[in-house]
C-alpha cells in the first residue's frame, strides 16, 4: 500500500497502518511533530517524508527504511528492531541516544549536532555522512566505516569517542594536524 502526499499525526498514521497487512510505503508524506512513541513501524518505508520533531522513542523499526527524509529535531532514543536503514536523510539536531543502528547503511545522512550518546553504530556504513558537532560520547563505533564521512572539528574527547571506527589515513592526518598543530611531511 502506498500513501502519497498525505499529512498525518501519530494517531491517523497508526490507524492507517492497522487497517492493512500489506507492506506500507509513505511517499512525500508530512508527519511533522507526530507522536509515534513505542509504535510498531516494522518494515514501513518512508520516502522523501518530512518527520521534523517526530517522536519515535522506543518505536519498533525492524526492516523500516528512511530514504531522503527530513528528521530535523526528531527523537529516536532507544528505538528497537534491527535491519532498518536510513539513507540521504537529514537528522540535524536529532536525538538518537542509545539507538541501535548497528550494521546499518547510513549513506549520505546528515547528523550535524545530532546526539548519538550511547548509540550502537557498530559495523555501520557512514559514507558521505556529515558528523560535524555530533555528540558521539559513549557511542559504540567498533567497525563503523567513517572513511567517507565529514568528521568535523576533533578535540581529544571526540578522538576518544571515535575508538574502534575505521577512518582513512587522510582523516587521521587531518585530526593530528588539528589537535597538535604539526606539519606532516611525506617521506616518499
Amino acid at each position: 500500500m502506498e500513501l502519497i502526499d498525505e499529512t498525518y499525526d501519530g494517531r491517523d498514521l497508526l490507524t492507517a497502518l492497522a487497517t492493512t497487512t500489506d507492506a506500507v510505503s509513505l511517499i512525500r508524506c508530512d508527519l511533522r511533530g507526530s507522536d509515534l512513541r513505542d509504535a510498531d513501524l516494522t518494515e514501513v518505508a518512508f520516502v522523501d517524508c518530512v518527520l521534523d520533531e517526530v517522536r519515535l522513542d522506543g518505536a519498533s523499526l525492524g526492516g523500516a527504511s528512511f530514504t531522503g527524509c527530513r528528521l530535523m529535531g526528531a527523537s529516536l532514543p532507544h528505538t528497537r528492531g534491527l535491519g532498518f536503514t536510513m539513507q540521504r536523510s537529514n537528522l540535524f539536531a536529532a536525538n538518537l541516544i542509545g539507538a541501535v543502528i548497528s550494521h546499518t547503511d547510513l549513506t549520505g545522512c546528515r547528523f550535524t549536532e545530532a546526539v548519538l550518546r550511547g548509540a550502537d553504530l557498530r559495523s555501520s556504513v557512514l559514507d558521505g555522512c556529515e558528523l560535524s558537532h555530533a555528540d558521539l560520547y559513549d557511542a559504540k563505533l567498533d567497525g563503523a566505516d567513517l572513511r567517507g564521512a565529514a568528521l568535523g572539528p576533533c578535540d581529544l574527547d571526540r578522538l576518544h569517542a571515535l575508538k574502534g571506527a575505521i577512518i582513512t589515513g587522510q582523516q587521521a592526518q587531518d585530526i593530528v594536524v588539528e589537535l597538535a598543530g604539526v606539519t606532516i611531511v611525506d617521506n616518499g
